[in-house]
């Protein structure tokens, strides 16, 4: 019951120069500096990653439902995966809000 209540969404939120993660009521939430992202683009997840926070192939995937997702990958060579039921939508989103902090 408590996992239904603390993975039941995923809200994403661009304030500023950062990008929050917040599952279900925010307990549980990650936030990631848009300054240091290299690239960002809108990704298809196997159906065999899943759901929840998951350490996949290469970095770490945050989802609660679907295959959608955004891959960011960061400066520092990290790379993370953020599921998403409209993936052009926030990569959109995240490459407008990297251009304004850029400047």
């Amino acid at each position: 019951g408590v996992s239904l209540v603390l993975f039941a969404t995923l809200t994403v939120v661009i304030e500023g120069d950062e990008l929050e993660m917040r599952f279900g009521p925010g307990v549980i939430r990650r936030k990631f500096s848009l300054k240091d992202v290299e690239s960002c683009r809108a990704v298809k997840n196997p159906w065999y990653y899943g759901w929840g926070i998951r350490l996949i192939p290469g970095g770490w995937l945050y989802n609660v439902s679907g295959l959608d997702a955004v891959e960011l990958k960061m400066k520092n060579g990290r790379q993370y995966r953020i599921g998403t039921d409209v993936p052009y939508d926030l990569e959109k989103a995240i490459r407008q809000s990297i251009e304004r902090t850029a400047r």
